[in-house]
C-alpha cells in the first residue's frame, strides 16, 4: 500500500498524470483502446475500397484451393490437381470464413468475406499489445502499440487477400504464449502452453512456408526460459514434436498426391525466377525481369514431372550462384535492403483510392511522405533500441532480452526475401512485431529528454 501511494506521489508531476498506473489498473479498456484504433484504419481501407481491388495476382491462388477445399474437401489448384505452390494455412482460414459469410469471390461475398478478415486481423496489435505490457513499461507498451495500430504498412495487410496479415497475427499470438509460458512456475501449464506454440509454430510455416522458423522459435524458447531452467529440455521436446508433425503430415499428404517431397515448390520458382534472374542480369547487362520471363518460359517448355522440374530449378540456380559468389551475395543483400526501406505500404493507393492515374505530381510526394514516416520508426525504432540497454522505467522495466530476441527473429525472416525481388514492403511484414515497439520506446526516451517534460514511462 505505501509503495503505491509513493507511486501515486511520485507521478504528479508527470505529463498525463498517473497514467501509467492507470494503464496498469485497467488492462480491458487500454486494451478496448487499442483494438478501437486498430480496426478503424484497417476497416476504412477495407469498406471504401472496390472489393476487386483487393485482389492481387497471387490472390486467386489462395482463394482456388479455400472454394476446392469448401466444395470438394480436397486442396486443388484450379485445374482440379493437388495444389503444391501454396500450403494449406492462408486457405484454410479463408475457407472457414466462407463457410460463414459465404463463397461467391467474383460478386458481393467477397467484399464480405475481407471485411470479416480484417475484423479479425485486426487483433494482431491487441495480441502485441499483451506482450508489450510484458517486457515494457506500461506508456511504452501502449505507445507502441498504438504506433503498430496506426501503421499504415500493418493496416493494408489486414485487408489484401494475402497471407501477410494472417501471418503476422499467428507470430504474435507464437510470441506472447512464450512469454506466459516463460512466466509460469506450474510444469503443467507450461507443457500444455508450450504444445500450443509449437502448433502455432506449424500453422505459421503453412501460411509462409519458411521451416526454419521452427529453429528460430525453438532457439528463443531455450534463451528465454532459461537452458538450466527445470524442465526446458521437455518443453524444448514437446515444442518440436507439435510444431514438426503438421509439416511432417503435409510433406507426406505432398509425397502422397503429387510426388513431391516438400512443403512447397514455391521456393524453388522464386529462386530461380527472381534471384537467378537478378544476378544473371548483372552478368549480362540485362533487365532483370525479362530474364525472369525468360525463366518461365522455359519451364513451360519442359517435360518433367513436379520434383524433376523443382530439382531442375535448384540445379540450375545453384550452377549459376557458385559460378558468381559475390555477385549473388552482393544481389542477395540488395534485395534485402530494399524490401527493409521501401517507403509504400504494399498497394495503398489502390485500396484507398488514392491512386490518380499514375500522375507524378501526386504519387511523388506520397512517396516521399512515406519515405519519411518509415524512415521516422526506423529512428524511433534504433533509438529505443539504444536507450533500452539499462532496462529501467518509471513503473515498470525494460525486457531488453525479448527486444533483442523478437528484433533477431523478424529480421532473419526478412533475410529470407533476399531470393525475391521487387516484392516491397510486403516482405517485410515480420518486423511489423517488433519496429513500433521499439520505435514506442524511442518516443518516449526522447520526450523525457525534453528539458521541462515529465513523461511517465
Amino acid at each position: 500500500m505505501q509503495k503505491l501511494l509513493e507511486e501515486r506521489q511520485g507521478d504528479r508531476g508527470d505529463f498525463l498524470p498517473n497514467f501509467s498506473i492507470w494503464l496498469r489498473d485497467h488492462v480491458i479498456l487500454a486494451s478496448l483502446v487499442i483494438l478501437i484504433c486498430s480496426v478503424a484504419p484497417r476497416l476504412f481501407l477495407t469498406v471504401t475500397a472496390d472489393p476487386q481491388n483487393l485482389l492481387r495476382s497471387d490472390s486467386y491462388t489462395y482463394l482456388t484451393p479455400a472454394l476446392n477445399l469448401l466444395e470438394h474437401g480436397a486442396f486443388l489448384n484450379r485445374h482440379k490437381e493437388p495444389e503444391i505452390d501454396r500450403t494449406p494455412g492462408y486457405p484454410v482460414f479463408l475457407m472457414a470464413i466462407m463457410s460463414l459469410v459465404g463463397k461467391e469471390v467474383d460478386g458481393q461475398d467477397l467484399q464480405k468475406i475481407l471485411i470479416t478478415q480484417t475484423l479479425f486481423l485486426s487483433w494482431s496489435v491487441v495480441i502485441v499489445y499483451w506482450l508489450a505490457r510484458r517486457i515494457l513499461p506500461p506508456v511504452m507498451a501502449f505507445t507502441g502499440s498504438l504506433l503498430a495500430a496506426f501503421s499504415p504498412w500493418g493496416a493494408v495487410w489486414a485487408g489484401l487477400c494475402l497471407t501477410e496479415g494472417l501471418y503476422i497475427f499467428v507470430l504474435a499470438a507464437i510470441f506472447l504464449l512464450m512469454k506466459l509460458v516463460e512466466e509460469t512456475s506450474q510444469v503443467s501449464r507450461a507443457i500444455l502452453g508450450i504444445a500450443v506454440v509449437g502448433l502455432l509454430t506449424g500453422a505459421a510455416v503453412l501460411v509462409r512456408p519458411l521451416w526454419p522458423l521452427v529453429l528460430l522459435v525453438a532457439g528463443a524458447l531455450v534463451m528465454q526460459y532459461g537452458p538450466r531452467r527445470k524442465g526446458v529440455w521437455i518443453l524444448l521436446t514437446v515444442m518440436m514434436i507439435t510444431a514438426t508433425v503438421p509439416l511432417i503430415l503435409w510433406k507426406t499428404r505432398n509425397v502422397q498426391e503429387a510426388h513431391f517431397h516438400g512443403l512447397s515448390n514455391n521456393g524453388g520458382k522464386t529462386t530461380w525466377r527472381y534471384l537467378a534472374a537478378r544476378v544473371t542480369g548483372q552478368i549480362e547487362g540485362r533487365d532483370q525481369e525479362i530474364i525472369s520471363a525468360e525463366h518461365v518460359r522455359e519451364e513451360s517448355e519442359w517435360r518433367l514431372s513436379t520434383q524433376e522440374a523443382d530439382n531442375e530449378r535448384w540445379r540450375r540456380a545453384i550452377g549459376i550462384f557458385r559460378e558468381y559468389p559475390v555477385l549473388t551475395a552482393y544481389s542477395f543483400a540488395r534485395s534485402v535492403v530494399e524490401h527493409i526501406l521501401h517507403p509504400m505500404p504494399y498497394g495503398i493507393t489502390t485500396p484507398a483510392k488514392l491512386y490518380l492515374s499514375g500522375d507524378y505530381w501526386v504519387l511523388a510526394p506520397l512517396w516521399v511522405g512515406y519515405f519519411l514516416l518509415w524512415g521516422g520508426y526506423l529512428s524511433l525504432a534504433c533509438f529505443g533500441l539504444w536507450h533500452a540497454s539499462d532496462g529501467k522505467g518509471d513503473n515498470g522495466t525494460i525486457d531488453r532480452g525479448w527486444l533483442v530476441t523478437l528484433l533477431g527473429i523478424s529480421l532473419l525472416l526478412t533475410l529470407a526475401s533476399g531470393v525475391s525481388y521487387g516484392g516491397g514492403s510486403r516482405m517485410r511484414i515480420s518486423l511489423e512485431l517488433i519496429i513500433p515497439l521499439l520505435a514506442g520506446v524511442g518516443l518516449i526516451r526522447l520526450l523525457r529528454s525534453v528539458p521541462g517534460l515529465r513523461v511517465s514511462s
